[in-house]
């Protein structure tokens, strides 16, 4: 077994990480933006409980590969880590998990785009 430099390990993670990344598809994006926004768009913390009661099917992996990449961000930023919470899933048996609130940018551009989509309709 050879012992990995730390640098090596990092990008040996970022390469594994990258490679998930590629199996999220547009689609799956599409609709995790979509119920984050709905859930978190009047700036209540959430967290992959509230997800996973809207989206089961993309509960497992794909929705925390997305939410990883959330967080990761940095500009413009996504979401702010507020706390923790025991998760729901039954796989977990409650281990704590992130709850966050959409960052400001965020919920500026959710702003925005319903101020497009109400200029649009009149």
């Amino acid at each position: 077994m050879t012992t990995l430099t730390p640098e090596q390990a990092r990008e040996q993670a970022n390469a594994t990480l990258a490679a998930l990344y590629a199996n999220v598809t547009n689609w799956d994006e599409a609709i995790l933006n979509q119920a984050i926004d709905a859930i978190a768009g009047d700036g209540r913390p959430f967290s992959m409980n509230d997800v996973r009661a809207v989206l089961p099917e993309l509960a497992h992996g794909t929705a925390g590969l997305f939410f990883h990449s959330l967080v990761r961000r940095r500009s413009p930023r996504q979401v702010d880590i507020v706390g923790e919470e025991p998760s729901t899933a039954e796989s977990t048996h409650g281990k704590p998990i992130k709850v966050y609130v959409l960052s400001p940018e965020r919920r500026e551009a959710i702003a925005a785009r319903a101020a497009a989509a109400r200029r649009a309709a009149a």
